[in-house]
């Protein structure tokens, strides 16, 4: 028997007597890559908008909440949220990326514990920093201190402390560059990239003025330069490396178990070392690398990055892993826009990977533009992880976040809105005890395109089960559910599949949950009108309806909606399954002869 079942069914021929098989672990989560065999019974092949518990259910994801009560400014190209550790006034730093057409440059902005709304940083009277880079800009923090590098053709860099007014310009380092001895400061090269690391400011893919009697600007997009050592606004001539290798340009920087990790568009190198003297190049891999930053992100005590088509990796100091294979068609059966990679981007928040792509949920076969979903990985889940899709309500994938805490403390998990009709930053994982969400319906704008009120499609589809026979019919009665409770009347439709074919809904059917009853308290509840002691997530076991006679059956589980009529089938409800019980009598196999 596979993993995840217990089963009473003999090995032999079957008896008329009712047999059960129970599934109580969905641990397994999404697997795209494993045909009905090979599909563990505790891995799904379409789970939406549901989280993996990993005690063993599966239960509706919390609702993207607003951080921003008013939306962000100017043209919304974003793409990057960083967590700015100020002690005394923690901030979160947001940038928009420079746009090509109309030559729009990008922006950087704040905000802060006291007013969630983004705010331009500006370096003098409204003059916001012009973000030069596509990527928007690249935030490193040195003590207290937040340097910020705006591509390398911004004409300046720039520093800045909370509670001062304005950023302060960085001159470009070149041809001005500082001896060992007496440095003065205040420069720092034209780049794409920065990271503070081993003591030192580190910046890559740069724009240089050559030593020419006429100085000019010369790009060095595979270039990594440091600082001197504890003094990040001062730069050596001939301190830096040129990496050739692995296609044009150095697009992200990561730093991994004190070392640091340097991606090429084809090529991953791991910088060793803590100095000029006993700096060491090492090669990691040349068939694998990124295309843009945000597609690299630390986390787990490594690094996950994301590389086309080979797909996604975790690395760390146990080497590399290819942790993709369960989500493999999504590349192969060209499921995800090959013309649209700077949509996938990677973000670590709340302990789970959130990778969004230009992904094909419907199976339309058009090419998508925008992300479209996120696939969730959490390394705490089972032996090899576990995948989720979410997908928001208004149909978009969040783009790449981060945690962030504000001055007392409290945790904000970040994620950005990609959508153009609605410039604001969401707040995921929203849960109270008990793991019921804090609010349980998407914050999407009115009228926004595509319009949408708020819900969210759930959706949990069970492998098929047939009991190591496929060959021998088998008569289904009716099935139990251990299902979590609800607060508010809540119903879910229930589709079941036959014998492989999971297009023909063969029996639909509906599960009716009644309200959870609120326990009261001793002395304050009117006689008769409350409930002592009801557990505050207490489940119930649910008959289904009967799944007929087939082969093999496969079930779905969907929730609330609004597209349904009846009043029980209210979108955003909380839902949840905790273990499946089918009962069943084989048939004797008889010869079609």
């Amino acid at each position: 028997m596979a993993k995840g079942f217990t089963s009473t069914s003999p090995r032999t021929r079957g008896t008329s007597g009712i047999q059960f098989a129970q599934i109580k672990d969905f641990t397994g989560g999404l697997n795209f890559r494993a045909d009905q065999f090979q599909l563990a019974p505790n891995e799904s092949p379409f789970i939406l908008n549901m989280e993996v518990d990993p005690r063993g259910g599966v239960f509706s994801r919390a609702g993207y909440m607003n951080f921003n009560t008013s939306g962000v400014s100017g043209t919304w190209n974003p793409k990057i949220l960083f967590n700015y550790k100020y002690p005394a006034d923690p901030h979160i730093m947001f940038s928009t990326g420079f746009v090509t057409s109309g030559s729009v440059d990008g922006k950087v902005m704040y905000a802060n514990s006291a007013s969630h709304n983004f705010v331009n940083l500006n370096s003098a009277v409204s003059t916001p920093l012009a973000v030069k880079s596509l990527n928007g800009a690249s935030f490193t923090q040195w003590e207290d201190t937040l340097y910020i590098a705006l591509g390398k053709d911004a004409t300046q860099m720039y520093k800045w402390t909370v509670g001062n007014t304005y950023a302060t310009a960085l001159l470009a380092s070149s041809p001005t560059w500082q001896q060992y001895t007496l440095p003065v400061g205040g420069y720092m090269p034209r780049a794409e990239l920065s990271i503070t690391h081993a003591n030192k400011l580190f910046v890559a893919n740069t724009k240089e003025y050559n030593n020419d009697a006429t100085p000019s600007l010369t790009a060095f997009p595979n270039r990594l330069r440091w600082s001197h050592e504890s003094l990040p606004e001062d730069w050596y001539v001939d301190d830096y490396i040129d990496i050739i290798a692995g296609g044009e340009g150095i697009r992200g920087l990561a730093v991994v178990d004190g070392q640091l990790l340097i991606f090429k568009p084809k090529a991953v190198y791991l910088l060793m070392g803590y100095d000029a003297d006993s700096f060491q190049l090492v090669e990691v891999s040349k068939f694998v690398g990124i295309d843009i930053p945000q597609q690299c992100v630390e986390g787990d005590g490594g690094v996950y990055f994301f590389d086309y088509p080979k797909g996604l990796f975790f690395f760390d100091r146990n080497g590399m892993q290819n942790i993709y294979e369960r989500l493999e068609p999504t590349v192969t059966q060209n499921q995800i826009n090959a013309q649209q990679l700077a949509k996938v981007t990677l973000g670590f928040v709340n302990n789970r990977l959130w990778m969004s792509a230009p992904y094909d949920l419907k199976g339309s076969g058009a090419a998508q533009t925008t992300s479209t979903v996120n696939f969730v990985f959490d390394r705490s889940i089972g032996q090899r992880g576990a995948y989720t899709m979410f997908q928001s309500a208004d149909e978009f994938g969040l783009y790449a976040g981060c945690d962030w805490y504000d001055n007392v403390e409290e945790v904000y998990h970040l994620m950005i809105n990609p959508d153009d009709a609605f410039p604001y930053i969401f707040m995921v994982d929203e849960y109270e005890a008990g793991n019921i969400p804090v609010e349980a319906e998407d914050d999407v704008l009115q009228g926004a395109t595509p319009s949408s009120s708020g819900s969210f499609v759930t959706n949990y589809t069970t492998s098929w089960f047939y009991n190591e026979r496929y060959v021998q019919n088998k008569t289904f009665v009716r099935p139990l559910y251990v299902v979590r409770n609800v607060e508010t009347d809540t119903q879910l439709i229930i589709n079941t599949f036959h014998d492989f074919n999971s297009t023909n809904i063969v029996s639909p059917s509906t599960l009716v949950l009644d309200a959870q009853q609120s326990g009261g308290l001793y002395n304050t509840a009117q006689f008769d009108s409350a409930i002592y002691g009801i557990d505050i997530l207490p489940t119930t076991i649910q008959a289904g309806a009967r799944l007929k006679r087939a082969k093999a059956v496969q079930i779905q589980f969907l929730g609330p909606t609004d597209t349904n009529s009846n009043p029980l089938v209210v979108p955003g409800r909380y839902w949840g399954i905790n273990s499946i019980a089918y009962k069943f009598k084989s048939r004797q196999v008889r010869s079609s002869k």
